[in-house]
């Protein structure tokens, strides 16, 4: 019998008792407004408070702080992104490729470095990632991928069968390729922790989504519901709702994936993957499946992805955890149906292109995110540099990401949702076998 559903986020779930903060009433003024409470905006504020700390910072968010996409994820944190969705045949490919690696490498560093400073328990694990595949027609694609990380100069291993059923404790996979220098990690404790150790001069607003955004007289003047907030500077860093705001409306589009998390492993479950260390694993194909061995010896499946700009409504996640349980089964068939413990559904945020948004975009506004999928390291990096550059702070890695290129045009809707739809049924089929 399937445990009943409810889109209860387990990580969240299990991340303990969060914070409480205000909803925002009234009319404030402050010096920054920081928009959005997940990874971008977290680093964003605890960057200023460096910077200025003097500043009047006011983090607003529309949920709860590290409870939306950020506290929803996969817990990857990337420093090697899959050079299968990168352009590598041209120079600006190659270009672009670098210049994100490095700043992913150097969002790695930073998480680390506050988790350890902070002492956030958040099961992180220096550990590499692991692109993986079932389906011979996928070992040509993990080859080319293998061979690109070497002329990279990313250190990277094929995996046979053999030494991958070792590692996982399961024989479906058949060959794969480790890259070191990321981490695996619980997300919502991760951003629990972030949001609890801010320094005292944030303060934070939840519950409290910010209807409309516009300039008058040299400020941004941000709307709520129950009232208003004047900024000389806000920082926008709401990943997938950034067109909520009129913003990057022909840019940046949402995804909605679904995730499941079983209950820990009981002991004939651990004999039956041989006591196999935690691990995580990405496949070749982009809707393809996530899978997770956490270090509280649960097991966490992503293989759904669609687009769905309204969001994923009930009776569709009941679908979704019967598609993960699938997925389950054919890695680890001994695993019973109600070991699904949880299953919830969130949002990341895709442009054309696989860029990110960063920039300034008037006189007073700012904006990073977009992160297509790899949220953790390049939201905590991209959220320290967007203050580096509205206080005009240089460093090489303001150059670096100032050196991407922009996320590509998409067409207005309803053509693009058009377009979306067919777009993810083709990649559906391609990435079945990998499911």
């Amino acid at each position: 019998m399937d445990n009943p559903i409810s889109d209860t986020c387990g990580w969240i779930a299990l991340a303990g008792n969060y914070r409480s903060h205000p909803t925002f009433k009234g009319v404030e003024t402050t010096d920054w407004a920081i928009i959005g409470g997940g990874f971008t905006g977290l680093a964003a504020a605890r960057r200023i408070a460096k910077l200025d700390p003097n500043a009047r910072i006011i983090l607003i968010e529309g949920k709860r702080v590290g409870q939306g996409a950020t506290g929803r994820n996969s817990g990857f944190v990337v420093a090697n992104e899959s050079p299968g969705h990168a352009a590598l045949s041209s120079a600006s490919g190659r270009a672009d490729y670098a210049a994100l690696n490095a700043l992913d490498h150097a969002g790695v560093a930073a998480v680390k470095q506050l988790v350890q400073s902070h002492k956030i328990d958040c099961q992180w694990e220096d550990t590499g990632s692991i692109h993986a595949a079932t389906s011979a027609k996928n070992f040509d694609k993990l080859r080319h991928h293998a061979q690109a990380f070497a002329d990279l100069g990313i250190n990277a291993t094929l995996l046979d069968q053999a030494a991958l059923q070792k590692r996982l404790g399961t024989d479906h996979y058949k060959l794969g390729v480790l890259s070191t220098g990321g981490a695996l990690v619980q997300p919502a404790a991760l951003a629990k922790g972030l949001a609890d150790n801010l320094p005292a001069q944030v303060e934070i607003y939840e519950n409290s989504p910010v209807l409309k955004l516009a300039e008058d007289g040299g400020a941004a003047v941000l709307t709520l519901k129950d009232g208003t907030v004047r900024a000389n500077r806000v920082i926008v860093g709401v990943n997938a709702f950034m067109p909520r705001l009129g913003l990057q409306t022909d840019r940046v589009f949402p995804l909605a994936l679904t995730a499941s998390l079983t209950r820990p492993l009981s002991k004939p479950e651990e004999q039956a993957i041989g006591h196999a260390a935690s691990w995580g694993v990405l496949s070749p194909q982009s809707l393809g499946a996530t899978m997770r061995l956490t270090k509280d010896r649960r097991i966490l499946i992503r293989n759904t992805a669609e687009y769905r700009p309204a969001g994923i409504d009930l009776a569709r996640l009941v679908q979704s955890r019967d598609i993960h349980y699938q997925g389950l089964q054919k890695r680890f068939p001994w695993l019973a149906r109600d070991a699904v413990e949880y299953t919830w559904s969130g949002n990341i945020c895709v442009s054309a292109n696989a860029k990110p948004v960063f920039g300034k975009l008037s006189d007073n506004i700012f904006a990073a995110g977009c992160y297509n999928a790899s949220g953790v390291a390049r939201g905590t990096i991209m959220g320290r540099l967007i203050i580096d550059l509205a206080m005009d702070a240089p460093s090489a890695l303001l150059d670096t990401v100032n050196s991407l290129a922009k996320p590509g045009w998409i067409p207005p809707r309803p053509f693009f949702d058009i377009a979306a739809r067919i777009r993810m049924g083709f990649e559906r089929a391609k990435g079945k076998s990998e499911r």
